[in-house]
């Protein structure tokens, strides 16, 4: 416990920006249930939501975190965590044998496996969720925490906006659809006109002029939500959308988190004394036996 290196905690605490029906904006949603109503699939449609956890046990993460430049006590200019770790510095047997250094994708390994163990993540009942680092340094613990939510931040928002396109893209192809299935039923209704009398009732005449109205009035209302849909999606493409809240930002701690020493020491000294004392009443009782 005295010899272990000393480690240092900070941790930050979000809540999931969520509407009525997930994270992703109504009008997004909208757009979904309106093309699986027209059996249509949006390009890239899944779900609606995004787990943070799983965000943030993401390799994705964890490779921007080792690979980012940190100031540190330990180095006058920042460093990556590869570097910090002296994961790049040749080991006893490399030195003796006189082998190469391993690539640089088996040290980011290494050092995604290691940054791994010094992560938690946990979920409260309430929806909150807390994410902890433990580093050597505690200027590092505590700007790893706050780039955390940083990151998080900047990726749901790219994924949403690449999906207000996705969804915007797929519109603007339903509706330019729509736009000419209306302008041809029009012409054929303006056809249909020029060569009847309105005065014509022969149920034939009746017959297809009452389809040519419908499908006019059907296509004007495909097209009409088509529009509504289409402007919705340009706005939300555009605009900036808080995707979780920051209850808790990190702060440089001002006390080792690991190990607890005094801890281990009462521990040990409880279990030696307990141990010590049932082996003594073992000794004085295979001694009065023998006795």
């Amino acid at each position: 416990s005295f010899f272990s290196t000393s480690l240092y905690k900070s941790y930050i605490s979000v809540y999931p920006q969520n509407n009525e029906n997930g994270i992703l904006p109504s009008s997004i949603i909208g757009v979904e249930n309106l093309a699986s109503s027209l059996g249509f699939n949006i390009p890239g449609d899944g779900t609606n939501g995004f787990n943070i956890p799983d965000i943030v046990d993401s390799r994705k993460l964890k490779k921007a975190i080792i690979l980012r430049k940190w100031k540190s006590k330990k180095y006058t200019t920042p460093v990556d965590l590869i570097k910090y770790w002296d994961l790049d510095q040749p080991g006893i047997l490399s030195s003796i044998f006189n082998l190469e250094n391993p690539p640089r994708e088996h040290l980011q390994n290494i050092a995604i496996e290691k940054l791994t163990s010094f992560m938690s993540v946990y979920q409260h009942e309430s929806g909150m969720i807390t994410i902890s680092i433990l580093m050597e340094d505690e200027i590092i613990a505590a700007n790893i925490a706050n780039f955390i939510s940083d990151w998080i931040q900047n990726y749901i928002s790219n994924e949403m906006t690449l999906k207000a396109t996705n969804n915007r893209k797929f519109i603007e192809e339903q509706l330019n659809k729509a736009k000419d299935d209306l302008f041809l039923s029009e012409e054929r209704w303006s056809d249909f006109q020029k060569d009847h009398s309105i005065a014509d009732d022969n149920p034939d005449v009746l017959l297809q002029k009452g389809r040519l109205i419908r499908n006019i009035e059907v296509n004007q209302q495909v097209y009409i939500t088509l529009r509504q849909q289409y402007e919705l999606n340009k706005i939300e493409e555009l605009k900036e959308r808080p995707v979780i809240n920051v209850l808790d930002t990190a702060e440089i701690a001002t006390e080792k988190s690991k190990p607890l020493r005094v801890l281990i020491i009462f521990t040990s000294t409880l279990i030696t004394f307990i141990l010590s004392g049932f082996l003594m009443y073992c000794y004085d009782g295979i001694y009065k036996n023998i006795d």
